[in-house]
């Protein structure tokens, strides 16, 4: 089994230093990628699956666990207007969550909760995701926690290649995914 992870363009929001609202969907631009996608099975966030659709040419599977990480009553909102002591736990402490959003660890728990349920006897899958969702499912395949979150990055628009042979591991990380 190879599952292909192709991430997300980074919102425009985040250029102007502002926290992306569920919303705030990167528009997805036609090329390789969908032609590539034109025959293989793609899963996606369910906040996702609409774009991801019209993009494809073809109806995603959607997943909530794929989903963009949920910033709560942050969404929208500028950095610089945020308290600098939340803005610090947020970056440095897994359960940090921001109010009514999501933390981390959450994050990461859902993300490794679809790995292990994700079908492992087809061939091809593609997954199109918010790069810190493709990070997750990374950080689950090698047995890392929380921690190690930040040791790793997933640029926006590259190609990640999960195999599964007995188990799941990580072929390749930052390919290049043609958009």
């Amino acid at each position: 089994m190879h599952l292909t992870c192709l991430s997300l363009p980074a919102p425009d929001c985040l250029r102007r230093a502002i926290i992306p609202a569920h919303d705030d969907l990167p528009a997805l631009p036609p090329g390789q990628a969908a032609r590539w996608c034109a025959d293989t099975p793609v899963t996606c966030g369910d906040d996702a699956a609409t774009q991801v659709g019209c993009w494809t040419g073809r109806t995603p599977l959607p997943h909530p666990a794929l989903r963009a990480r949920h910033h709560g009553a942050w969404q929208g909102r500028a950095l610089r207007d945020l308290p600098a002591q939340d803005m610090a736990a947020w970056i440095t402490d897994p359960h940090f969550a921001p109010p009514r959003g999501e933390s981390l660890r959450d994050v990461l728990a859902r993300a490794a909760a679809w790995l292990s349920c994700c079908p492992t006897d087809r061939g091809e899958m593609a997954l199109v995701a918010d790069a810190l969702v493709i990070r997750a499912l990374v950080l689950a395949t090698l047995g890392a926690d929380a921690a190690a979150f930040a040791a790793l990055d997933i640029a926006p628009c590259t190609q990640t290649v999960l195999t599964f042979h007995n188990r799941w591991r990580v072929r390749e990380t930052g390919g290049i995914a043609a958009f």
